[in-house]
């Protein structure tokens, strides 16, 4: 039977390579699960935690990009993202960057959206474009860390400014009170992905069994995903990335530490005190402390 969303997208968001409006095509079915993040936030960390959980097996060959897509990206044809999405029995998940003013949302799916210090974002962000085959981003990303930074909190637009990370979570905190929205912070991740697995796999009704929920705890260890980039890696094998390996970078917060000037900080303190308030920015920067 056809679910109905409670609402529909009211904001188109389009970059480079994504664009909400391919949700149009999407067709839910009871169950589903849409992890929702700013980029470089833990997105695919989460989607690894989920495609173990779904399988119950923590050698799973999770395959992200193919089994679990991102539904925006517009490299890959949406018939057969579609397709493929609609050939699954089991329990399925997709990924989306895009606030939740542009995207449905149905009572009937579970949603995770995860956070992350902006800066440490948008450092993530800086080796990942280094990471990338294409140069569709090398523009935004200069060698001298202070350039690159000043367009990430000046810019106005994109999923991966200091604005457009506001933006999506404000637009989660607009809906934080909704039963089937979890919110996770990657700091709390590092410091007890034990919890957050417990926690993502009561929000969408997966807990195993202690020693399976401890496998996939240990599956799910930073140095694991890494050393199994093949299972994990979005488009491992494709070509996308000069080292499959290399996506996970290092798995740390704090990552500007002795790149930032004194002047830098500052510009970002102004920014995101007039955008958050003391309480929202402090979560958002933090997590649960």
């Amino acid at each position: 039977m056809m679910i109905k969303p409670i609402e529909h997208a009211k904001t188109r968001y389009c970059s480079p390579i994504s664009d909400s409006a391919r949700w149009h095509a999407f067709e839910p079915r009871t169950g589903d699960i849409v992890v929702n993040t700013p980029p470089k936030s833990g997105t695919t960390w989460t989607q690894a935690i989920l495609a173990m959980l779904i399988a119950a097996d923590p050698e799973v060959d999770a395959q992200t990009s193919m089994k679990s897509p991102w539904i925006d990206i517009c490299s890959r044809p949406l018939e057969d993202v579609m397709a493929r999405l609609e050939a699954q029995e089991h329990r399925r998940q997709v990924k989306t960057h895009t606030p939740f003013d542009g995207l449905p949302y149905w009572n009937e799916l579970r949603y995770i959206a995860v956070y992350r210090h902006p800066i440490d974002i948008h450092f993530s962000m800086r080796k990942h474009v280094r990471n990338m085959t294409s140069d569709i981003f090398d523009h935004l990303f200069s060698e001298d860390p202070s350039v690159s930074f000043r367009i990430f909190i000046e810019e106005q637009e994109g999923e991966g400014s200091l604005q457009g990370i506001v933006t999506h979570y404000k637009e989660s905190l607009a809906r934080q009170s909704r039963e089937n929205l979890l919110l996770l912070h990657y700091a709390d991740m590092l410091r007890d992905l034990a919890n957050a697995v417990d926690k993502i796999a009561d929000h969408v009704g997966l807990s195993a069994d202690p020693d399976l929920m401890s496998a996939i705890v240990d599956a799910a260890m930073f140095d694991r995903m890494k050393a199994n980039a093949h299972r994990f890696t979005p488009s491992a094998g494709q070509g996308v990335w000069n080292q499959d390996a290399a996506f996970f970078d290092s798995g740390t917060s704090n990552k500007w530490e002795g790149q930032l000037t004194p002047d830098d900080l500052k510009a970002y303190d102004e920014v995101i005190s007039a955008l958050l308030s003391p309480d929202e920015r402090d979560w958002l920067e933090w997590g649960t402390v």
